[in-house]
């Protein structure tokens, strides 16, 4: 099962298996061929906190997920919030030129503790780019679109179609974590100019610059990033035959200035691979970084940065996933974990099963159950999430 070439396209170009295929509108309009689609999901979950050591509502991710002992319900967007998505193509003098607008919509209302019906949800335009080129320059890219650093991860996750481990269960966003700060950090929502070489045997690159992030010091502070562009550089390899699958590494660099004068990085490498063998597949990702938490780069929710010593936090992650296909049902299992060991120490476990089944081509049903654990020096609470819903493509 594989997921639309809608969100193939929109994510960036790599099959995610998980939910029905479906086939966005497309029409001419002289030279260009437009295109319009996007998705629709909703999730009913209940969110059940043991508070342990920590107490609940505390500084870990565990925490974060409850903000009150016990359950909390919820009807919300999963990890993929609602989306409309607009693209233009033609050919001319040579080239491949297109344009991408895709505007994402979330189920429940912002800007207050938890959702009221005269309240409104806001709007967010996640990618806006450009992109030309031909077979023997390779493709250009310019405008704001998903980085390149974990992309490869939560496009994988068996809960991009689906929840996983909620953000905040009693006042829901637009998008749960699925499994950010779970295994991997979030790819962020990046301006940035790439260059993706022509593909050769399977082989592919990309490098590129980005509009510098500024890191979050702890204590609250801002570590100005815009001295100079960020960096960020991938390579790839896929092959097909009885056990098809792919294999990808990323780079990522960015120079901050703390607030104290001192100078620092934003730094990060990963590798991520997958493969399939008959109705199996199985997955796995790993990543080092400095100067971001566990859940983004340059720091969020946790700092990236020590305001005091200047200190970049040190985090890795992995994740181990495997998954079933048959018929239209899928099942699957993601087991992640991350670690942050200098700023602010904390490791988070997550596991999820979840059982997704196309109803048709363009409807997929699933649950998901999902137990999260963050230990710190002085303890440990847990979290579990049960999901049920379904996500729609057009």
């Amino acid at each position: 099962m594989k997921l639309s070439k809608l969100v193939v396209a929109m994510l960036g170009g790599v099959c995610v298996a998980g939910a029905g295929s479906a086939q966005a509108i497309e029409w001419e309009a002289g030279d260009w061929t437009l295109g319009l689609g996007g998705n629709i999901n909703a999730f009913y979950t209940v969110t059940s906190c043991d508070a342990g050591d920590l107490n609940s509502g505390g500084t870990t991710l565990a925490g974060l997920a409850c903000g009150t002992a016990g359950n909390s319900h919820s009807v919300s967007n999963g990890l993929l919030p609602a989306s409309l998505n607009f693209s233009a193509k033609t050919h001319q003098e040579g080239y491949d030129i297109g344009a991408n607008i895709n505007v994402y919509y979330g189920l429940t209302s912002q800007g207050g503790a938890g959702s009221d019906a005269l309240a409104f949800s806001t709007v967010d335009a996640r990618q806006v780019y450009l992109t030309f080129g031909n077979t023997n320059m390779g493709t250009i890219t310019m405008g704001r679109n998903f980085g390149l650093f974990a992309l490869d991860a939560i496009l994988n996750d068996i809960s991009l179609v689906g929840a996983g481990p909620s953000f905040s269960a009693s006042d829901p966003g637009h998008t749960t974590l699925g499994g950010l700060g779970y295994g991997y950090p979030y790819t962020d929502r990046l301006a940035q100019i790439n260059w993706t070489l022509p593909t050769s045997g399977g082989l592919s690159a990309t490098i590129g610059v980005f509009n510098p992030l500024d890191g979050v010091e702890a204590g609250g502070g801002k570590a100005a990033g815009h001295g100079s562009p960020g960096f960020h550089g991938k390579v790839g390899y896929s092959w097909q035959g009885s056990t098809p699958g792919m294999i990808s590494a990323t780079y990522l660099m960015q120079d901050v200035d703390l607030t104290t004068g001192a100078s620092s990085q934003i730094e990060g490498w990963d590798i991520f691979g997958k493969v399939s063998l008959n109705n199996f597949d199985l997955a796995g990702y790993y990543f080092q970084g400095d100067g971001m938490s566990t859940l983004a780069l340059g720091g969020l929710v946790f700092p990236g940065f020590n305001e005091a010593t200047g200190q970049a936090e040190e985090s890795n992650g992995y994740y181990l996933q495997g998954a079933y296909n048959f018929g239209k049902t899928k099942l699957g299992v993601n087991w992640g974990e991350s670690e942050q060991k200098k700023v602010s120490p904390v490791e988070n476990t997550r596991v999820t099963l979840g059982v997704y089944h196309n109803l048709t081509s363009s409807l997929t049903l699933m649950a998901e159950y999902s137990d999260m654990e963050s230990k710190t020096a002085i303890g440990s609470d847990d979290t579990s999430a049960v999901n049920l819903g379904a996500i729609l493509f057009f």
